[in-house]
């Protein structure tokens, strides 16, 4: 009888341990193998569509894609995942494989977001809600801060462009070549939003100023993407005549240095859901946005042949 029990038993663990090989092997497996550049996805014709679903794209929340210069690193934020914050994520191209994606190393104690990096790649400037002291009194809120490569890792965080930050939620920061500094803010008031810009003079940034209309209007404008010779802004707005809660604009510089009226996008960026946080690849060939219309915060693409006929178009009006 304690035999055929001990049999059992073995028998048990060994089918035990079969079964647990198996379900790593499976996990092992499921995770995609992604190679090549843009993560090894194919851009299908001139149609948004999600941005590696699985690998980038999960049932979490994604928003804010970045490539570095040269495409070999991509960073995005991610958030809803129980009991974390909102983090910056890292994946990198090596021996053209891409690595599992992975937070930012110092990234995960407080709420990290909308990161750009410089067109050299040794600095990043991103968002965060940190605990500030001013005047005595400490109150946390989303400001600009600014990590500088070290090797393969990011150095410790410092408050960036402090002229031009506010006691109110500051958001999406844009450095262009000249340094000058976009990004939208809340210090019009609670549920406001609107782009400013801190023009970097002598070493330092000035007190910011809220851009004029037509890039700002009654209603919430937000999420500045510039080219970085400043003729190209693209963001986003609720206000009325798009097709959902917010849409993306983009609006060129005239030669008078003031903007053109915003351009919607068209309904195959935007839809009935929002849709923000534009960016163009390095490169110029791609346009990448987050967009809510299945339900939650995922990173799509698109060719960005579009946004280049309707500045071609601005140009030749313009001559």
């Amino acid at each position: 009888m304690k035999k055929k029990i001990k049999k059992l038993l073995f028998l048990l663990i060994a089918v035990l341990m079969q079964n647990m090989s198996a379900f790593c092997q499976t996990n092992q497996t499921d995770f995609p193998v992604l190679k090549g550049s843009y993560l090894g996805q194919t851009q299908l014709g001139d149609k948004s569509q999600v941005f590696a679903p699985g690998f980038v794209s999960t049932e979490y929340g994604e928003l804010n894609a970045v490539f570095n210069s040269d495409g070999t690193e991509f960073y995005f934020s991610r958030r809803g995942i129980p009991g974390t914050n909102t983090m910056l994520m890292v994946t990198k191209l090596i021996d053209n494989e891409w690595t599992k994606p992975e937070p930012v190393n110092f990234s995960g104690t407080n709420d990290d977001i909308d990161p750009f990096i410089t067109s050299d790649g040794n600095s990043m400037i991103y968002c965060s809600g940190k605990v500030r002291h001013l005047e005595g009194r400490a109150f946390m809120n989303h400001d600009f801060w600014i990590s500088e490569r070290e090797g393969n890792k990011w150095g410790e965080p410092v408050l960036f462009a402090k002229e031009a930050i506010s006691e109110f939620e500051d958001y999406f920061p844009i450095v262009t070549k000249n340094g000058n500094l976009y990004f939208n803010s809340q210090r019009g008031g609670q549920g406001t939003n609107d782009i400013f810009c801190s023009k970097y003079v002598n070493g330092q940034y000035t007190a910011a100023e809220k851009l004029p209309e037509p890039i700002n209007s009654p209603h919430r404008e937000f999420d500045a993407f510039l080219s970085q010779d400043e003729k190209i802004m693209i963001f986003s707005s609720t206000k009325p005549g798009g097709f959902g809660a917010s849409d993306i604009y983009i609006s060129c510089k005239k030669p008078d240095n003031s903007w053109s009226e915003p351009t919607n996008l068209g309904n195959d960026i935007n839809s009935a859901a929002s849709e923000y946080g534009a960016t163009i690849t390095p490169d110029g060939n791609y346009f990448f946005y987050t967009s809510t219309r299945n339900g939650n915060e995922d990173i799509f693409w698109t060719s960005a042949k579009n946004i280049k006929e309707i500045v071609r178009k601005f140009e030749k009006q313009e001559l």
